[in-house]
């Protein structure tokens, strides 16, 4: 719609438009133009007196300049301008490392930044008359800081952060202004990461300070650049607490090295296993070399135990020609090397609920190791498979077959399975539309080992209803036939009363009958009889066929520890464990490396072997301090574990102690160590970074950010606050006839003017 600007303005944020009905301004005007004409040429009638005509003349010229500001349609547009205050946010390093020197003087790091931001009050009360100032201290975490109406900033006296996360804390500052105008973000500090695992990478945050906000991000590094020849440090950086492996499994050792000023030079490394009597062996030994200055290089060792036990590992580096700092050349973690660990293999053919949560119950028992995977039926081209060379080797104690037909496993594979079970390995297979007989199982090596019998029809090519004979439709009550360890699903001995909350399987397959033969059992039924869970032996190995594939309705409907506890003892009665009465005694701690004066979370109880809590279990806890004195630990008690938390002072080796009874029988006894390591991560780094602060402001490059100096930032804060303010602008329109306020006066003066012309033209006698 076109629109004229009729030059004149009510005030300086005012002015007046013109929106035409039709056309432009020039043809509304030429059109109220030709009809004044035509009223003042028509020759008036001769019976009115030249006052009378004048009179009708000026009631019409009227109702014409009427419809003329009409068809204009003038519009009022209003400017509303309001200084819009911006954002500026100020991150001030508050970790440990700032302690160090800051390279211009003796002065601390933190004194520096300190003295920094005093010679900042003035500029920073500036900025604040214009600015929305955000002051955050930061160390692995991010806390605001007060500022006053002075400028002055209320930081603590020392830096007490344990570690340093950028990325995180900057993502964390900038996301709380979402919707806002960030005007500048400041980041002092010596740039230095020392946190581990952080949530957000520094220049993942930096792209998003750049991308949302198109904010520019000033970077103050603080600290001495280091170089190889005042900054030489080898360090094991990273390595995980806790390791833990059953008995002949490989175990996988993986650390972190950072180290500066040895580039080119090769460099070994050590991976030593120290045992409770504290005797060690060195188990891997391999040569680094630093590929560029301070780069990081990551070390790998495999390692398979022979013994159980609790065991100390040690991944350590030789002092290097020209070190200072070698505390960090050495990092310790803990391995706990199971007994009689399981291994089980489940083959599926798809994604089901009943495979994840099955999966989910079995991986819950730390002595249960199970690999699972999914045979794509779409793939039925590359049938059968090739099964893992465990699997060739006889290593798996059991297998569990899901809903997969037996073509994709082949002749050769279902007879490798038949034979590992009449030597001893254990055998379940779950219901499923490609299970037992549909499945195509008859006539297969497996047909003679499942304790159940199938009926040719079973594999025909049926489709829609007459397939679904082979079925049971659901919901289906499943009830305990039999008093065996794989139903005793809970301690009460009433089975019944433990199996009939349970909510009903979907469905199951139909087994036509069991097998005549000696040690064939059914342990579950429906309510009319039909089996479910049927047990058998083959040879010296055990056989479970389960109708069912929907026991994943346990576990949603809140009989999670019902459905751990069946499905742990499927797998302990196909593996023949005799030991299913022992109770177990457990201890965990949150943390098995700690620093000097942190807090240690214990947790402790006892559980029955079907992983159920002992609740009226005694337990005896004791912290044994690095000089062997003992102390005792009181832990608060719930249903399931007790729990406590103690301070550790001293640095060196502790451990956690429990003993458990019941009734004044012992149920045994468990212990972890832990280890206090004098190490501060954020001293042992004694250079600062400037290269990744420069990398850091490189990101918002293009809305000015940029290095600077310590001594540049009053000027900076000034400049700032010196930037003319953006105004924010909202706009009112108000149209003449646009709204009723103005529509209905225009309507009644234009039905006035007419009707008063009519009026007179009738009581004249015209009409």
């Amino acid at each position: 719609m076109h629109s004229n600007v009729i030059p004149f303005m009510y005030a300086a944020l005012t002015e007046l438009t013109t929106e035409p009905i039709v056309g432009t301004t020039t043809v509304v005007i030429a059109v109220a133009i030709a009809l004044l004409v035509l009223v003042l040429l028509l020759p008036p009638p001769k019976s009115l007196t030249r006052g009378r005509y004048w009179s009708l003349t000026a009631l019409r010229i009227a109702v014409i300049l009427l419809l003329l500001i009409a068809m204009l349609r003038p519009t009022w547009q209003h400017t509303h301008q309001t200084p819009r205050r911006g954002v500026a946010i100020i991150m001030a390093d508050g970790s440990r490392s700032m302690l160090l020197p800051s390279g211009t003087s003796s002065t601390s790091r933190y004194d520096a930044q300190l003295a920094a931001l005093q010679a900042s009050s003035d500029a920073l009360a500036r900025l604040m008359q214009t600015t929305d100032l955000k002051f955050y201290q930061y160390d692995k975490t991010l806390q605001q800081i007060e500022v006053d109406t002075a400028g002055r900033v209320k930081l603590a006296a020392a830096p007490t952060g344990s570690e340093t996360d950028l990325g995180t804390t900057l993502s964390q500052a900038i996301r709380t202004e979402q919707g806002k105008r960030v005007a500048a973000v400041f980041l002092l500090g010596d740039g230095v990461q020392t946190a581990f695992d952080p949530q957000v990478e520094s220049q993942e945050a930096a792209r998003q300070l750049r991308d949302d906000f198109a904010a520019p991000l000033y970077a103050v590094t603080i600290g001495p650049v280091g170089d190889a020849a005042t900054s030489k440090d080898v360090a094991v950086q990273r390595l995980d607490e806790q390791f833990t492996v059953f008995v002949k499994t490989e175990l996988v050792v993986k650390s972190l090295l950072r180290m500066r000023g040895y580039v080119g030079r090769d460099i070994p490394v050590r991976l030593t296993l120290f045992d409770a009597q504290n005797r060690q062996q060195v188990i891997g030994e391999k040569m680094v070399r630093q590929p560029a200055e301070g780069s990081q290089v990551e070390v790998e060792f495999s390692y398979v135990p022979q013994v159980a036990g609790n065991y100390r590992l040690q991944v350590s580096m030789p002092t290097q020609p020209g070190e200072l700092v070698t505390s960090n050349n050495m990092l310790d973690a803990y391995l706990t090397v199971r007994e009689g660990g399981l291994r089980v293999l489940y083959l599926d053919g798809d994604k089901r609920f009943e495979q994840k949560f099955l999966r989910r119950a079995l991986n819950s028992s730390p002595d249960i190791e199970l690999d699972d995977r999914i045979i794509d039926r779409r793939a039925r081209s590359r049938w059968p498979i090739e099964l893992p060379q465990d699997f060739q080797d006889g290593k798996y104690d059991a297998i569990i077959l899901g809903d997969i037909d037996a073509s994709a496993l082949g002749e050769k594979n279902l007879a490798t399975i038949a034979t590992m079970v009449e030597q001893g390995k254990g055998l379940l297979m779950i219901g499923g539309r490609s299970s037992f007989g549909p499945g195509h199982y008859l006539g297969t090596p497996l047909a003679d080992v499942l304790p159940i019998k199938i009926d040719r029809l079973e594999g025909a090519d049926f489709g829609g209803q007459e397939r679904d004979q082979f079925f049971i439709a659901g919901p289906i009550e499943a009830r305990p036939a039999a008093d065996h360890p794989v139903v005793r699903i809970s301690p009460s001995s009433d089975m019944a009363a433990a199996w009939e909350p349970l909510p009903p399987l979907a469905w199951a397959n139909r087994f036509v009958g069991v097998k005549p033969i000696p040690g064939v059992r059914v342990l579950l039924e429906t309510a009319r009889g039909e089996p479910l869970l049927v047990s058998g032996e083959y040879g010296r190995g055990r056989v479970l066929a389960f109708a069912g594939e929907s026991t994943y309705r346990w576990q949603m409907h809140g009989f999670e520890q019902q459905h751990k506890r069946f499905w742990r003892q499927v797998i302990l009665w196909l593996v023949r464990r005799d030991d299913l009465a022992r109770d177990e005694v457990w201890v965990r701690l949150d943390q098995r490396r700690l620093a000097p004066g942190g807090k240690l979370r214990i947790e402790a109880g006892a559980r029955t072997a079907a992983g159920d809590p002992i609740p009226d279990a005694k337990l005896d806890v004791v912290l044994v301090r690095p000089d062997g004195k003992r102390q005792p630990i009181t832990l608060s008690s719930d249903r399931k574990l007790q729990s406590g938390q103690v301070q550790l002072v001293e640095s060196g080796p502790y451990a956690v102690e429990v003993a458990a009874s019941q009734n004044g029988k012992p149920l045994g006894n468990s212990r972890a160590e832990l280890l206090v390591v004098d190490r501060d991560v954020e001293l042992s780094i004694a250079a600062a970074d400037p290269a990744a602060m420069d990398a850091l402001a490189a990101w918002t490059r293009d809305a000015g950010g940029r290095s600077l100096a310590l001594e540049e930032l009053p000027a900076m804060l000034d400049e700032l606050s010196q930037r003319p303010q953006e105004v924010e602008e909202r706009i009112e329109r108000e149209q003449l006839g646009g709204s009723p306020s103005t529509a209905w006066p225009m309507l009644l003066l234009l039905v006035s003017l007419m009707g008063s012309e009519w009026f007179l033209r009738k009581k004249w006698g015209l009409v």
